[in-house]
C-alpha cells in the first residue's frame, strides 16, 4: 500500500517535502534545546534556531523536493530567502505571542504549533514562487509535479 502511494508523484512529492520539513524542524528543536542549555532565553535562542534549520531546509528542498540543476542562482537564492524570512515571521511571531501570552507553555510546544502553521505558507511559497522555474520531467518519466 505504501509503494503504491509512493508511485504517485504528487503524493511522493509530498512526501518529500515532509521529510524535508521534519528534518529541518528537527534541527530547529535541537538548535534551540541546545541554545536553552546554554542559557540564552526561548526569545533570543529561537532565531539562531530558525536560521540553522532554514539552511539545512534550503539544502534538502533544492536537492530533493523540489529538484533544480546546476548551481543556485543569486536570483533563486533572493526568492528562497524571501519565502524563508516571511514564513519565519510567521513562525516566529506565533510563537513569541504563546510564549507571551501563556509564559508557563513548554518552549517545544510553542515551537510545534508556530511550525506547522507556518508550513503551509513556505510550502506555497516554495512550490509556486521559489522553485516555480523548474525544469519539467522527461517524458518518459513521471512528472513529480503536483
Amino acid at each position: 500500500m505504501i509503494r503504491r502511494a509512493l508511485a504517485d508523484p504528487r503524493i511522493r512529492h509530498l512526501v518529500h517535502f515532509a521529510i524535508a520539513g521534519f528534518t529541518a524542524f528537527a534541527v530547529d528543536a535541537a538548535m534551540l534545546q541546545l541554545l536553552l542549555h546554554f542559557g540564552l532565553g526561548p526569545l533570543v535562542a529561537r532565531p539562531f534556531a530558525i536560521l540553522t534549520a532554514m539552511i539545512v531546509g534550503w539544502l534538502i528542498n533544492r536537492t530533493w523536493t523540489f529538484p533544480m540543476p546546476g548551481r543556485p542562482h543569486l536570483r533563486e537564492f533572493a526568492r528562497y530567502a524571501a519565502v524563508a524570512s516571511i514564513s519565519s515571521v510567521i513562525n516566529y511571531g506565533i510563537y513569541a505571542a504563546i510564549i507571551l501570552a501563556r509564559p508557563q507553555t513548554l518552549p517545544f510546544l510553542a515551537l510545534v504549533i508556530a511550525t506547522a502553521i507556518s508550513t503551509v505558507a513556505s510550502y506555497s511559497g516554495y512550490r509556486f514562487f521559489t522553485f516555480r522555474h523548474r525544469p519539467k520531467a522527461h517524458p518518459a518519466a513521471p512528472s513529480d509535479s503536483p
